[in-house]
Parts: structure tokens; sequence; C-alpha cells
């Protein structure tokens, strides 16, 4: 038999369960399989003629994807916590999802298992109340970031963004003319819950516990390259700003879309942002990357207009992906 013919054939066998069903089961077999030649028909008999063997192997694969979806889980901590918490069995709810995403191999691009399995999980009922849901976008809009920066890295990460504001010594005036935008490693998600307690808890809160309903608008960054994601919680004026300077802007740009905010409210809101290295102007944006680190505020709230920072490292160092 063709070598190319078998390997293909196999493959596809790994993914349909009617395949399966008509290799495993000789009942299935008054017919031939849908949509297959007569020579990969031929390879499916062979296959059919070692059943042990062949069953093993598919269920190898199977439970490999499903150890995967797990694993993958392992990157957003507050969905891994929903799922462990849930009373669910984790790997009948694994070994579903893998099923619906039609056994995909997604190999060591774990990102892209998250991604889908944390939308799997959203249209569950087991996770349909508003904390979980806020979790789930949350962890949606994690994953695509972390996706984005993996295809498209940012030419100069919060972290050197951070440690050029802290050190240079620039007037109101220069501050006042320049233009801001946002740092790609970035991105703003609202919330209908306050999410605090498991924000600061992400490996053991209660999913089940009643958090109060209060919109907040949270922060999600990658300090450095080879840093985990982090949050800082935002008053809805910051939120506002930072959305608003997807595209550059100046101050006085920047203090009409915020409904006329005084210049002196809107520098400041552009220099809490920026002390994160999460808006920058753009001459930083077309100068040489500055290296260096920073020190990271301790956990706990701050005021929201202060930005309540909460660095929480909920992720070990990950390789962003390219897809």
């Amino acid at each position: 038999m063709d070598a190319l013919l078998v390997w293909n054939t196999w493959r596809r066998l790994l993914t349909d369960d009617r395949l399966v069903n008509w290799v495993m089961h000789p009942d299935a077999r008054t017919k031939g399989p849908l949509g297959c030649t007569a020579d990969e028909v031929e390879v499916l008999a062979d296959y059919a003629g070692t059943p042990v063997p062949t069953e093993s192997n598919i269920g190898m694969y199977r439970r490999g994807l499903v150890r995967n979806a797990l694993g993958a889980l392992d990157l957003v901590p507050l969905t891994r916590r929903l799922l462990h918490s849930s009373g669910l069995d984790i790997e009948s709810v694994a070994a579903e999802y893998v099923q619906r995403a039609g056994y995909a191999d997604n190999g060591p691009y774990f990102w892209r298992t998250a991604a889908g399995f944390v939308a799997y999980l959203a249209g569950r009922p087991e996770f349909a109340s508003r904390a979980k849901q806020d979790v789930l976008v949350i962890d949606a809009a994690t994953i695509a970031l972390a996706r984005r920066l993996g295809q498209s890295a940012p030419a100069t990460w919060p972290d050197s963004v951070a440690t050029t504001f802290s050190t240079a010594a620039t007037s109101r005036m220069d501050r006042e003319t320049k233009r801001f935008l946002t740092n790609p490693a970035a991105t703003v998600v609202s919330s209908s819950c306050d999410l605090t307690p498991w924000i600061e808890s992400p490996f053991d809160f209660d999913g089940d516990e009643e958090l109060e309903a209060s919109p907040r608008h949270w922060l999600i960054y990658v300090p450095a390259a080879e840093a985990a994601h982090e949050y800082a919680e935002l008053s809805e004026r910051s939120a506002r700003a930072f959305n608003s300077l997807r595209t550059p802007k100046s101050v006085s740009e920047l203090s009409f879309e915020l409904d006329n905010l005084p210049r002196d409210d809107v520098l400041s809101v552009i220099g809490c942002l920026a002390e994160l290295g999460v808006v920058m102007s753009e001459t930083e944006l077309l100068g040489p990357t500055v290296h260096g680190t920073r020190s990271h505020p301790e956990n706990g709230q701050q005021s929201a207009d202060k930005l309540s920072v909460l660095s929480q490292r909920t992720v070990g160092t990950a390789t962003h992906e390219t897809a």
C-alpha cells in the first residue's frame, strides 16, 4: 500500500467517530464507510483486522488530546479553577470538548487549544452565572492577546516603556505636545462583577462564591517577552482613555474624547497608564527599545483612579504561539 495513503487514512480514522465505529464493530460494516475511496476502505479493513491494537492506539491519541486540553488551562488559571471547583468530572468535560473540536491535534500550540476549550466552557450551563461568564470573557481576551503577540511582538514591551517613563525628565509642555497610544501588549476587558477576590487567588477561590455585582474594568498586559500576563484594575475613566488611545491622540484630543476632561487630569491618567508601560508616546514607539526591569507594585487594592494594580502573576513563563 502507498505509505502516504495509509498515513492520511489513519489520521482521518483518529478524528472521525463514524469511521471508528465502522472499523471496531463488524455489524456496522453492512455498508462501506461514507466518503471513502476504495483504496481508503482497503486500508480501514486492514485496521479492522487488528481491533485490539487499533482501538488501543486510537484511545491513546484521544486521551493525549484530553490531557493537552486540561494542560492548556494552566495558561488561564481562573478558568482552570472554575472547572476544577465545579464538581464536574473534568476528564469527561475535556473529552467532550475534544470530541466537539473534531479531535484536532494542535501540537505545541497550547494557547490555540485553550481558546477552544474556554469557548466551549462558556457555552455550558454550569458556567452561566455572571461571575463565571466574566471570568471566561477575561480569559478569552487574555488568550487572544497572547496569540496576537505571538504573531506580532510589540516594538517596545511595557517594562521597557515603564522604565523609560520613570527615568525620563519630561516637562509638562513636552507631554502636552506629544501624541500617545496604547501598547499592543495590553488590552482592557470589563466585567459585571467585582472579580478582585478571584483574581487575587486564582488557584484556590470558591467558584460558587457570590461576588458583588459591580462593573469593573481590567487591564491585561504582558510586561516582557518571556513574562506571564498580569492584571490591573482601572477606573472607568482610565479604561475609556486606554480604549480611546488605540489610535494616537494628543492631550487635547484625548480631553475631548473624555468629555472635555481638564488637561491636568488627562495628563494624570496618561501618567498612570504609562507607569505600567501600557501607554506610550509615538516617539517611544519609533525610537530604540530601552531594556530594563522595574519593580512591580505589591498585590492589593488601591483607589481605582490610581489603577488598582493587582500584579497577579497567574501563569508561568509561556511562549506566545504564532497561531
